[in-house]
């Protein structure tokens, strides 16, 4: 959705470059005609009906074609900015309709947690099986809805510990022992930091298989905080590089592809940035955000 807006807004600025710079080279075409029969015209062996007949020739040829320009260049305009009109209501709608979906998702997800605290150890694994497929879907709907308002996000930066929004966030995965061992304080936008935290979690658990998380931070200079995501999975076996790139699949298993590269254009959005590091066991993700320790 964002890539096609974005190559219509080109579209649109392209035909306008075409239209002023062909209407701009019309009239100069239709001026210079003029001036050579005026120059023609004070020749003394120069026909007066002759003359005439090319002057209405260039007048009516040359309006023809400016207007064939003017015409055409106004259509394409047009029929652009519909296509835009129409892009943009079909984010609108795209956007409601996963705004509904998200919140009959949660309602799904605390009933199946309710019910595993009713169960406790008595059938648990189909009921934390549908907790874990509640938090994938909900955190897919929600990539997907910041991917397609990508242009349209506006960031709300307000100082919020990490510690604390990791412990608001951590009853949804039951099956890993997030740890978070420092805190600090961030001046980030609030949805923006869940969408990093929740993402790179949810990979550590499904694609790392990972049973345990801990979180770590230190001062980077310049008023940026490093947080490290550590884990004991799998890893990752590739070049590092490749996992913010969007909609690619490194494996049968991969998702959709947006995570990861949502959470490295987050963190630049907010003046960050993201690394990978790979170690003897886990993975390690990195990023850098603006703040100070606590």
């Amino acid at each position: 959705m964002v890539l096609k807006r974005k190559q219509l807004s080109f579209k649109l600025v392209a035909v306008f470059i075409w239209l002023v710079l062909s209407l701009a080279l019309a009239g100069w075409w239709l001026l210079f005609g003029l001036k050579q029969l005026d120059k023609i015209a004070g020749l003394q062996n120069a026909s007066a009906q002759e003359i005439l007949r090319q002057h209405r020739m260039l007048m009516s040829e040359g309006g023809f074609l400016f207007g064939l320009l003017l015409i055409g260049g106004i259509s394409l305009l047009y029929y652009i900015s519909v296509e835009i009109g129409r892009s943009k209501q079909i984010q609108s709608f795209f956007a409601a309709f996963t705004h509904d979906l998200k919140t009959s998702l949660a309602s799904l997800r605390l009933q199946a947690e309710a019910l595993e605290e009713e169960l406790k150890d008595h059938h648990s694994k189909f009921t934390k099986r549908i907790v874990r497929d509640t938090v994938r879907l909900e955190l897919q709907l929600n990539n997907s809805l910041i991917l397609a308002q990508d242009d349209d996000n506006t960031f709300y930066f307000e100082e919020l510990s990490l510690k604390r929004s990791i412990e608001n966030m951590r009853h949804q995965w039951t099956d890993l022992d997030i740890e978070v061992l420092d805190d600090c304080i961030l001046k980030v936008d609030a949805r923006a930091l869940e969408s990093i935290c929740k993402n790179i979690i949810q990979n550590a658990l499904v694609h790392g298989q990972a049973k345990s998380l801990k979180i770590s931070c230190q001062s980077s200079g310049a008023d940026l905080i490093e947080i490290d995501f550590r884990d004991d999975g799998r890893g990752f076996q590739g070049e590092a590089t490749a996992l913010t790139k969007l909609f690619v699949r490194h494996s049968s298993t991969s998702g959709t592809g947006i995570g990861l590269y949502l959470v490295k254009s987050l963190c630049e959005r907010m003046h960050g940035k993201l690394e990978f590091a790979k170690s003897a066991q886990g993975f390690s993700v990195r990023i850098f955000l603006p703040g100070k320790l606590s």
